[in-house]
């Protein structure tokens, strides 16, 4: 990491905005849109600072992913198809963002924050009750896992409010069951 300035003062405000990500991402999701920006501008280049991000918020997913499960919200033999995809769409995003350029992809993630801020900030309020499905769990899967899987493993930051919002909207899940089936997706991923 030659160039990076990784100071005492550094650390301990990563480890604020690390702190603070990893309960915006516990309560609502979207930690990553606190701690993306933080990592580029302390200085990491774009593609280490996407896998630190996505390796921070891997232990907070991984202990939601297990209380959802644990406590009988999500089945992971129902979610099964979903962590198939989901896994193959999320290799293939992030075997693409290690072609791109690191110039290119400094330019793409702020593009790519602001239209994900936006996105979350303007999206309506579902999850209330459970609602009949729009469409089977294999087909869910297959397009949900294959292209938020792929985003998240390209870019990542707002795929958990993708997945919450995905899960509600065409799987008819109250926002308990779309909550704990976004993070096991989101540990895949």
């Amino acid at each position: 990491m030659e160039g990076i300035d990784l100071s005492f003062q550094i650390f301990i405000f990563l480890f604020i905005v690390g702190a603070v990500a990893g309960l915006v991402d516990s309560i609502a999701g979207g930690g990553g849109l606190i701690a993306l920006p933080a990592l580029l501008f302390v200085g990491l280049p774009p593609q280490l600072a996407l896998g630190t991000n996505k390796l921070q918020g891997c232990f907070g997913t991984f202990s939601a992913s297990y209380n959802f499960v644990r406590t009988g919200h999500v089945s992971l033999r129902g979610a099964s198809s979903g962590i198939i995809f989901t896994l193959l769409g999320a290799g293939l995003g992030a075997w693409l963002v290690q072609q791109l350029s690191a110039g290119f992809t400094q330019y793409l993630i702020p593009v790519m924050l602001c239209i994900v801020f936006l996105y979350i900030m303007l999206s309506p309020r579902l999850g209330f009750e459970e609602r009949g499905a729009k469409m089977s769990i294999f087909a869910f899967s297959l397009v949900f896992g294959m292209s938020l899987g792929f985003y998240d493993g390209f870019f990542g930051p707002g795929t958990g409010s993708f997945w919450t919002m995905a899960c509600m909207t065409m799987m008819g899940m109250n926002m308990t069951r779309a909550s704990g089936y976004t993070k096991i997706m989101n540990f895949t991923q």
